[in-house]
């Protein structure tokens, strides 16, 4: 037998390691973060909060920055951006070429959509302190008599909120390339409609909850109705809350693992040569 009827055995299949797949994913969407594309339109916008709210709120009016603070900020802008953000980083990963990348890694689609909805969690929460640290420093601009007390329950608030509207915006982003029409229709019915109706059906909505857990730690701000005769879904408790929105999180990112798993995907078209 000449050395050209050798025969060279097979490699053994590499196994997927699963904290090589999440530790790149979180480097990529890291350096994502990092581009000046993202950045940009990120710190202009906290140059428009900051002016808006330095413009609104009065020197010492503690009213009206709590509610400012609870009510536009931490409700309703922050969610806003959260859906849109947690939609939209999963949508580029749905283009033709992404795609193609996608299928040729060793890692289960259910997986890599986990490990892709972790990393951007974490460098979105980062991006969000930096709103909220904008928020505390027209406080203290405008001598707002009691934030520093009130930051930790902010904090927790906006966690929560990133994070449930990020993985609600992961899922209709994987639905359609559309979600942001979701997003409007859910917004519109449920949390500013059903949200602010004085049932036990408000607890439905996902701000409501946080005002209603907010409002004992914020001086002088209204307390968010809560009808007493009706059966209410979900205390306003800190923990109870906080593990609503935990598992509102999880059932979100699952359904959208079960969906993207069962995709066919589209890869880019070959190139004619």
């Amino acid at each position: 037998m000449n050395a050209s009827e050798t025969t060279v055995p097979p490699l053994p299949p590499v196994a997927p390691n699963s904290g090589h797949a999440f530790g790149g994913i979180l480097r990529l969407t890291f350096r994502r973060f990092r581009a000046p594309s993202q950045w940009a339109p990120f710190l202009i916008a906290l140059g428009v909060l900051a002016l808006l709210a330095s413009a609104v709120i009065r020197d010492g009016n503690t009213r009206q920055y709590f509610r400012w603070a609870s009510e536009f900020y931490l409700t309703f802008l922050v969610p806003l951006m959260a859906f849109v953000s947690g939609g939209g980083a999963f949508r580029d990963e749905l283009k033709s070429g992404a795609v193609d990348y996608i299928l040729t890694r060793p890692v289960r689609r259910p997986a890599f959509l986990v490990f892709k909805f972790l990393s951007h969690l974490a460098c979105v929460q980062v991006q969000f302190l930096l709103g909220l640290a904008v928020m505390i420093g027209v406080g203290y601009y405008r001598h707002i008599p009691g934030v520093w007390p009130v930051v930790p329950w902010l904090l927790l608030g906006q966690v929560l909120i990133v994070t449930a509207f990020s993985s609600f915006g992961l899922l209709c982003g994987v639905f359609t390339s559309r979600y942001i029409i979701i997003g409007l229709f859910y917004g519109g019915i449920v949390e500013l409609g059903i949200g602010n109706i004085p049932i036990a059906l408000n607890r439905l909505s996902l701000t409501h909850q946080v005002k209603a857990m907010l409002q004992p730690f914020l001086p002088q701000v209204p307390a968010v109705p809560v009808p007493v005769s009706l059966p209410v879904v979900v205390a306003p408790d800190p923990l109870a809350v906080t593990g609503f929105f935990l598992g509102y999180a999880v059932v979100m990112l699952a359904v959208a693992a079960a969906v993207f798993s069962l995709q066919e995907l589209a890869g880019a078209k070959p190139s004619e040569g």
